[in-house]
């Protein structure tokens, strides 16, 4: 047989390569190795009808939390984001232990890297000097992490300690990604107004979850928004960004309704109480659970929900407070205007489509990115380019994000009529076929670093440099 899998009949469109109608996909050994108008069966050692279906570059989250938090188990993520057709994520934070039992006992086939934690490289310190930074980081790429996740919008380090770690990490080499907020400043526009300062003339970051900063918490949002990206465009060739399509913002226990005594203890909660008048008090934070403008992430039948009113009330006292919590207070209008900016020359400011999802339910990649090309703010080319092409090549994942001969058959399956994914493949193996997982395991992606306890682990594993990333191949124009 020529071919193990063909894939027959399917509108395939694949911006990276210029592609756009009727091919059938030929794969052997996990790479594609035909594109053809078609392909003999008799060449196949299987063939999947996809016929009335588009076929794409399978997708790429960017900002996910599959892994855990603090130490908190939130394994499900890795089945929650594949059964929506994702076949690569960006775990924003987690303990690589945790990753690594997850994947082990609860993966679902995709390529899954992972960033440090800022709060578990440096627990509450707001100050850590280069040292230790470095003995962080260099610690954790030795354990398998991809790079270092600033969490300042809940935990935030003082501006020095933000610029010290962005360029310790650009010195070493790894992905840097930065939840927008300091010790001056907060998640929201002025924390993003210092940007500029802290990257200084070099200084290389991908800024998390745009819209999270245009939520009218210093000015309308959609002035919010126009600064934004005014900022992003500054900075463009140094920076790279992705933005979500949700209202409600909370990232499992990082938004975290814990109160210290009487008072809430996370910023990031503070902020969403202050927004509509309530105090950032315990009591206060009761009354906005009883009132619905609070929600709580609950466990329930092997998935993360959120609930409201008497049963996240119950929730959140059970848990002593301490748990994930949610409020719907991204404007729509913020989040649509980020995700169809464009530079001059056509290219998209915010570079990326993303869920901040994975454990938390918004894995909304393919049912609102469709919506937008239904729509029509987006071509269906746009919604494969935000989708899949731009945010592997943020992660310098060259073999990912099209469908070229050569490269991974990583590939997700559209039904446009119901705007949903009915079949992903990673390197030609199903992982989702409507809308169920059939694959376990996955693939870490990690450093050179990383090899040797990747390998103790007996994941599967890919070396992948991170200077190959979107935000490092300016770096020759310095």
């Amino acid at each position: 047989m020529s071919y193990d899998v063909v894939l027959r009949g399917g509108r395939v469109v694949d911006p990276a390569n210029g592609v756009d109608g009727l091919r059938d996909v030929g794969i052997s050994d996990g790479l594609i190795e035909a594109i053809a108008d078609h392909i003999d069966a008799a060449d196949a050692g299987r063939v999947i009808d996809v016929s009335g279906r588009t076929v794409i570059p399978g997708i790429v989250d960017t900002h996910v939390h599959v892994g855990g938090f603090g130490g908190r188990v939130r394994s499900v993520g890795h089945r929650m984001s594949a059964e929506t057709g994702v076949t690569t994520v960006l775990d924003m934070g987690s303990s690589l232990a945790t990753l690594r039992d997850g994947m082990a006992t609860e993966g679902a086939g995709m390529n899954v890297a992972s960033l440090l934690s800022s709060v578990v490289a440096f627990g509450e310190k707001s100050d850590p000097d280069e040292a230790e930074i470095t003995s962080a980081i260099e610690r954790e790429l030795a354990e398998g992490a991809f790079g270092l996740k600033l969490l300042g919008g809940h935990i935030p380090l003082t501006p020095d300690a933000t610029a010290r770690a962005i360029e310790v990490a650009n010195r070493l080499g790894v992905y840097v990604a930065y939840h927008i907020g300091t010790t001056e400043s907060s998640s929201n526009l002025r924390g993003l107004r210092e940007l500029p300062a802290l990257l200084g003339e070099s200084g290389r970051v991908q800024v998390a979850h745009v819209a999270a900063y245009c939520r009218g918490m210093i000015e309308p949002p959609l002035h919010e928004v126009e600064e934004a990206l005014s900022i992003l465009a500054g900075l463009r060739g140094r920076v790279v960004s992705e933005s979500y399509l949700s209202t409600q913002n909370g990232v499992g226990n990082a938004t975290s309704g814990r109160c210290d005594g009487d008072e809430v203890a996370d910023q990031v909660t503070r902020n969403c109480l202050s927004m509509r008048g309530y105090d950032p008090t315990r009591v206060a934070m009761r009354q906005a659970i009883v009132d619905g403008y609070c929600g709580v992430f609950v466990a329930r039948a092997g998935r993360v929900a959120l609930v409201n009113g008497e049963e996240a009330l119950q929730s959140w006292e059970a848990a002593g407070t301490d748990i994930g919590v949610s409020f719907p207070v991204t404007p729509a209008e913020s989040a649509l205007a980020l995700m169809v900016a464009r530079h001059d020359d056509g290219e998209f400011i915010v570079d990326a489509l993303s869920t901040d999802g994975g454990g938390i339910p918004r894995n909304w990649m393919v049912e609102r990115g469709l919506a937008l090309v239904r729509l029509g703010a987006l071509s269906l080319d746009d919604y494969v380019r935000k989708a899949s092409l731009n945010p592997a090549r943020m992660l310098g994942l060259a073999s990912k994000g099209q469908i070229g001969v050569g490269a991974d058959a990583d590939i997700t399956v559209l039904d446009l009529d119901r705007g949903v994914a009915t079949m992903s493949l990673v390197r030609g193996r199903p992982i989702m076929i409507d809308g169920e997982v059939v694959a376990d395991g996955g693939t870490l992606l990690v450093t050179e670093a990383g090899v040797q306890a990747a390998s103790r682990s007996g994941l599967d594993h890919e070396v992948v440099d991170p200077t190959d990333a979107a935000m490092y191949q300016s770096r020759g124009a310095d």
